[in-house]
């Protein structure tokens, strides 16, 4: 996945985040979740990219996406019904929902598991204090009165940013809204400030 579609000084299809590297696959651990193994893709990037450069990677991953495969929170995950606290007051409180519920917490799993090795590795080439890492979504929960609604949970996205040698004061918490736009000109500008 990518941000858009581009074409080259020639008029014909460019990636917009470069190369894909994408060739390393797994047996996924439901039928609907993607067999490209993010990580190794990653590993196989850092091989090849000059080390004498700056780089830019999108670990563009396609989980959370619907469909999922119904029920495989509990049956492959290891969760059960009750994990879940509370249900949203606007959606029914019933097994069909809970259940969809833990199937999508299942493929957060399975993107969090390849962000942390990816982490390791740049951590193991030591590599992780210099890299600037952004963790975000393009768009809600797909679920009812989140995804592509206009509603107050529609944009609760996560944004999480980690740059150990180029951020002065890390580890604050920011409520503020947030529009990605600014991230472009706010990590240019930072990059600029510490080069």
């Amino acid at each position: 996945m990518g941000p858009g579609v581009a074409n080259d000084s020639e008029g014909s299809p460019r990636e917009l985040t470069g190369k894909p590297f994408n060739s390393r696959k797994i047996d996924p651990p439901t039928e609907k979740i993607n067999s490209t193994n993010y990580a190794a893709n990653f590993e196989d990037f850092l091989n090849k990219k000059p080390s004498d450069k700056p780089w830019a990677f999108w670990y563009g991953c396609t989980e959370p996406h619907r469909a999922y495969e119904y029920k495989s929170g509990v049956k492959k995950g290891g969760k059960s019904l009750e994990d879940i606290k509370n249900v949203f007051s606007f959606w029914p409180d019933d097994e069909i929902v809970r259940n969809d519920i833990l199937d999508y917490a299942l493929e957060i799993e399975h993107f969090d598991s390849h962000l942390g090795r990816i982490l390791e590795v740049l951590e193991q080439r030591g590599e992780l204090d210099n890299t600037l890492v952004i963790v975000t979504w393009d768009n809600g929960m797909p679920f009812p009165r989140i995804k592509a609604q206009s509603y107050a949970l529609s944009n609760h996205m996560p944004l999480a940013i980690m740059w150990k040698e180029g951020i002065p004061h890390p580890g604050r918490t920011v409520e503020d809204y947030v529009s990605f736009v600014d991230l472009a000109p706010t990590i240019l500008e930072a990059v600029e400030l510490t080069w």
